[in-house]
C-alpha cells in the first residue's frame, strides 16, 4: 500500500492527538550530567514499579541511560512553562544543567527538581530497540509527590515529530 502526503497528513494528526506528559529525566554519573525534556514516560508495571522511557537515538542522555544506571523522572506541573523551557534547551553532559535550579537529593543521591509536582528515583534495567528511538525500562526505587496539582500534557500537531 502507497501512503499518500494526504494520508501522511492525516496519520501524523491522528498520531498527534495522543496526550503525553511532560518529563524532565536526569541522570549524573562521573561529575557529568545528562538531562532531556521528555514526553513519552510511561508507567510499566506494578511489581516491581517500572516506567518506561523512550530516548531519540544520538541525544547525550542515551549514553547514561545504560544497565545499572541511575535515573530520575521528574514530572512537571501544569503551568510550569519556566522549568520546561530551560529543559527544553537541552545541555551537553558537562555543562550543569541545574544552575539556577532549586533541587534537592533523592534517596539515591541523585539530585531532584524540587518545583516538580513529584519525582521518580529509578534504576535502568533494560532497553529496547525501536528504530529511531530507544525505549529504556527503569524500576522505581524510591518517589514522592511533592504537592498536589495537574501534571503537565500536551498533544502535538504532528505524530511524526516533536
Amino acid at each position: 500500500m502507497t501512503v499518500t502526503t494526504s494520508q501522511d497528513e492525516q496519520l501524523g494528526a491522528a498520531i498527534g492527538a495522543i496526550p503525553s506528559g511532560l518529563f524532565i529525566v536526569t541522570s549524573q554519573q562521573n561529575d557529568k550530567t545528562a538531562t532531556m525534556l521528555a514526553s513519552w514516560v510511561q508507567q510499566a508495571g506494578f511489581t516491581p514499579p517500572s516506567v518506561t522511557i523512550i530516548v531519540a537515538k544520538g541525544r547525550p542522555i542515551e549514553s547514561f541511560l545504560t544497565v545499572g544506571s541511575p535515573v530520575v523522572i521528574n514530572i512537571a506541573e501544569k503551568g510550569q512553562g519556566k522549568i520546561i523551557g530551560h529543559f527544553a534547551k537541552g545541555f551537553a553532559p558537562d555543562i550543569d544543567p541545574f544552575d539556577g535550579v532549586e533541587t534537592a537529593a533523592a534517596p539515591s543521591g541523585q539530585p531532584y527538581l524540587t518545583d516538580a509536582i513529584a519525582y521518580l528515583d529509578a534504576t535502568v534495567t533494560g532497553s529496547l530497540d525501536a528504530g529511531d528511538h530507544t525505549v529504556i525500562l527503569a524500576t522505581i526505587n524510591a518517589g514522592e509527590r511533592l504537592r498536589e496539582g495537574e501534571s503537565a500534557i500536551h498533544t502535538r500537531k504532528n505524530g511524526f515529530k516533536y
